[in-house]
C-alpha cells in the first residue's frame, strides 16, 4: 500500500513539473499536438500506477521524448509556414455582416442551433446584431458586435504575419497580393521586414516592422 502511495505521488510530482515547463493552456485552448501530447502523458502514467511490477524508469523516457517533441512542433510552425499549415488550423468566419454563412458551419460541423445557443451564452439575440462571428483555432468563437456608427471598419485581418503573406486574410478582406504590395509599396516597406500588417474592411492598414519591436 505504502509503495502505491509512494508511486502516484512520484507520478503526480513529475506530470505536473513536465505541464508547468510545457505551460500547457487549458483544454479549450490547446492544439492538437498539445492535446494528444495530454493523452498521451496520461496514458504513460497511469501505466506505473496500475502495474506495481513496472519500474517508474520505463515512464522516463517517452515521456521526454514526448516533450522534446511537443516543444519541436511548437517552435516549427513559428519559422517554417509549411509545418504551420499542417498543424495549425485557421480560423473561420460563421457570421459576416449579420449572415450566417452555411458552408463555413457545415465544414465546422456545427448546426445553426450551436451558433444561437452561442449567440445567447456571449449575449446577443440573432445573428442580425453580429458582423463578425470567427471560430478561432483554439475553438473558441469571437463576436463582434455592429457598430452604431455609420462608417463600420469592421475587424482588422491580419493579412501579414512575421513577413509571411496570409492568402486567408487576404479573401476575408476582400483584397489580393496586388493590391497588398500596392499597399507595401505606398508605405515604403518591405514584406520581410513586416512583423504584422492588418487591413480592415473599409481597406484601412496598420504596420509594424520588425524594428518596431527591436527584432
Amino acid at each position: 500500500m505504502a509503495s502505491v502511495f509512494i508511486r502516484t505521488l512520484a507520478v503526480y510530482a513529475a506530470l505536473i513539473a513536465v505541464m508547468r515547463f510545457l505551460g500547457k493552456r487549458q483544454i479549450g485552448e490547446m492544439q492538437i499536438s498539445e492535446l494528444i501530447t495530454a493523452f498521451l502523458l496520461s496514458e504513460l502514467a497511469s501505466a506505473p500506477l496500475t502495474n506495481a511490477e513496472t519500474p517508474l524508469a520505463t515512464v522516463l523516457i517517452p515521456v521526454v521524448t514526448l516533450v522534446c517533441l511537443e516543444i519541436i512542433f511548437s517552435f516549427l510552425p513559428t519559422k517554417i509556414s509549411f509545418f504551420k499549415s499542417i498543424l495549425d488550423s485557421k480560423p473561420s468566419i460563421l457570421i459576416r455582416s449579420g449572415k450566417p454563412d452555411p458552408r463555413e458551419m457545415m465544414h465546422m460541423r456545427m448546426t445553426m442551433e450551436d451558433l444561437i445557443c452561442e449567440l445567447h451564452l456571449a449575449g446577443y439575440s440573432t445573428p442580425d446584431e453580429i458582423e463578425y462571428a470567427i471560430l478561432e483555432p483554439n475553438g473558441k468563437l469571437a463576436f463582434f458586435a455592429k457598430s452604431s456608427k455609420p462608417a463600420v471598419q469592421g475587424i482588422a485581418h491580419p493579412v501579414i504575419i512575421d513577413g509571411k503573406i496570409s492568402d486567408y486574410a487576404l479573401t476575408a478582406a476582400g483584397k489580393n497580393k496586388k493590391w497588398l504590395l500596392q499597399e507595401l509599396k505606398k508605405k515604403k516597406a518591405l514584406q520581410e521586414n513586416v512583423f504584422l500588417m492588418t487591413a480592415d474592411d473599409s481597406g484601412s492598414t496598420k504596420i509594424i516592422t520588425r524594428k518596431e519591436l527591436g527584432k
